[in-house]
């Protein structure tokens, strides 16, 4: 039988159709590049660090390459960073109704049921944020606030959701979320999207503004991760009060030094079991077929 099915592949290759031949089957054909190194200057942001932290693969394949479509979660996101930024101007809380109203009827969930769920998860969400909002005492410096900053070969760029000083003047970072999934409280102080916003404003990122001073840095979840019908606080220490000051710098040249390479490892996570790139993963059942 592997005689016979040996000869139809052959019969099938020579005839020129594609896939038949071994030489183009996964984990047999040859590498394309030579493997060198990338010379030029890297971009990464916070965001891209974390993702590359838990799966070079999947960063690969989904921020390098652009693999995925959009998600509730990114419409959830949109929402509710929107409201943040109302909120942060000064509007009543029925005016940022109104305007989630508004930007709802351009937000795509396929039916008209699951819509109205999704509406109706949002409105908790943002009178979880609002909340918190209120009860902030934290002096605002900026909401969506850009930053670009460059160390060595490394250009870290991307955007704050809102930037704080408290009352030391010291910096605080503030990241919404809105996911149902949480990173565990013992890791936070090494959590990387947090850490590399600090290390953004220990380089200057936000000097212009009146901060220079990292004092710690915030995952406010607002959505199912935070269990209860008040946003979860997960708090990251200053990065100068960490015994390892220097750890967020050295993770974002490890990180850098990843992207610039020609070897993307993948490594199982909790993310795997909603990886939109399962099936191109040697390390998850779904993609079995790219191995030798």
């Amino acid at each position: 039988v592997r005689e016979a099915a040996a000869g139809q592949l052959a019969r099938l290759a020579a005839a020129g159709v594609r896939g038949a031949s071994p030489r183009q089957w996964y984990a047999l054909t040859e590498l394309t590049g030579d493997g060198k190194p990338l010379a030029s200057q890297i971009r990464l942001s916070p965001s891209q660090v974390e993702s590359f932290t838990r799966c070079g693969l999947r960063w690969l394949l989904e921020a390098a390459v652009g693999v995925g479509s959009p998600s509730v979660a990114q419409h959830f996101g949109i929402v509710i960073h929107a409201a943040a930024e109302l909120a942060a101007a000064g509007l009543p809380d029925g005016d940022i109704a109104k305007r989630i109203d508004q930007m709802w009827q351009h937000l795509d969930f396929g039916s008209s049921w699951y819509s109205a769920k999704q509406r109706a998860r949002a409105e908790l969400m943002v009178a979880k944020l609002l909340d918190w909002h209120r009860d902030n005492q934290r002096e605002l410096v900026a909401v969506e606030q850009p930053l670009q900053v460059t160390v060595g070969q490394v250009t870290i760029t991307g955007k704050v959701d809102r930037l704080e000083r408290d009352e030391s003047g010291a910096a605080i970072v503030v990241d919404l979320k809105t996911g149902t999934t949480r990173p565990p409280d013992a890791d936070m102080d090494r959590n990387p999207q947090l850490g590399v916003y600090q290390l953004a404003v220990l380089l200057g990122a936000f000097e212009q503004l009146g901060v220079a001073e990292p004092g710690g840095a915030e995952l406010i979840q607002v959505g199912g991760a935070s269990l209860s019908a008040k946003v979860r606080v997960q708090r990251q220490r200053g990065l100068p009060a960490d015994p390892e000051p220097g750890w967020a710098a050295d993770l974002v040249q490890t990180v850098a030094e990843g992207m610039a390479g020609p070897v993307f490892h993948a490594t199982a996570n909790p993310g795997c079991r909603v990886c939109p790139v399962a099936s191109c993963c040697p390390v998850h059942e779904r993609g079995a077929q790219v191995l030798p």
